[in-house]
């Protein structure tokens, strides 16, 4: 009898445990189902001139901090009640770290939207849609990384977080294309170097979303195949 009730205990402790875990992922498709909305958000309001939906971006990332802060909140639990090990212990560190990279991306998108904001402020004329070619480039890139991690993670298969090791570095080069075509166009009129300036910030911030998401993918990695991309190493988890 008490040897059923051991195993009977043992079975509900591992379905809790179980529970726990989805519920950490959960979050995490969740987390980055936001973001998702965030961009696209984000670069609608870039294309209608919305100033107010910039805004409501800005706003929204409250709910961005509410998610990093839950699963901090849940990674901190099932240390402390299941003492994870191997590769659940990777899972759950993994599962922590990729929330402060995706709670980083939303802070980039914070910044996009509040220049958004003063690209369309009311009392200057609107930007030339000419300066906004390559926002919108980028911003289309991004979406397509982070729609790629939305994959990863749904599928718990690693083979697409592989390929964005390199999104970084792509990213980069569409900056640097991006400040070139800015240069030129602010040589040929002078009149749009302030709007140059601030639409190459926003350029900047993508491109720093795009090096969030290389982090994500190389915590993604490590969680699903125990192997460390970081730094150009391979060494796999034993």
């Amino acid at each position: 009898m008490t040897n059923q009730t051991d195993t009977m205990n043992n079975l509900h402790t591992l379905q809790v445990y179980d529970a726990e875990l989805g519920h950490m992922h959960s979050l995490m498709l969740d987390m980055t189902d936001l973001l998702l909305y965030q961009l696209e958000q984000a670069m609608r309001a870039l294309d209608y001139g919305d100033a107010e939906l910039a805004q409501k971006v800005v706003s929204r990332h409250k709910k961005v901090k509410h998610f990093e802060s839950k699963i901090d909140s849940e990674v901190l639990s099932v240390i402390a009640r299941h003492c994870p090990v191997a590769n659940d212990l990777r899972y759950v560190i993994s599962t922590s770290k990729i929330a402060v990279e995706l709670e980083k991306i939303g802070l980039e998108l914070v910044d996009f939207a509040k220049l958004i904001t003063v690209l369309f402020d009311p009392n200057t004329s609107d930007p030339n849609q000419k300066l906004l070619t390559d926002i919108v480039k980028i911003g289309g890139y991004i979406k397509l990384v982070l729609d790629k991690l939305m994959v990863v993670f749904e599928s718990r298969d690693s083979t697409q977080a592989y390929e964005l090791l390199q999104c970084d570095r792509d990213c980069e080069s569409e900056l640097q294309e991006g400040i070139k075509h800015q240069l030129a166009l602010v040589l040929h009129d002078s009149r749009m170097i302030r709007r140059a300036l601030d639409i190459m910030q926003m350029m900047k911030a993508l491109e720093r979303c795009g090096e969030h998401c290389r982090n994500v993918a190389e915590h993604a990695i490590f969680m699903l195949d125990g192997i460390d991309v970081r730094h150009g190493e391979q060494s796999k988890l034993q």
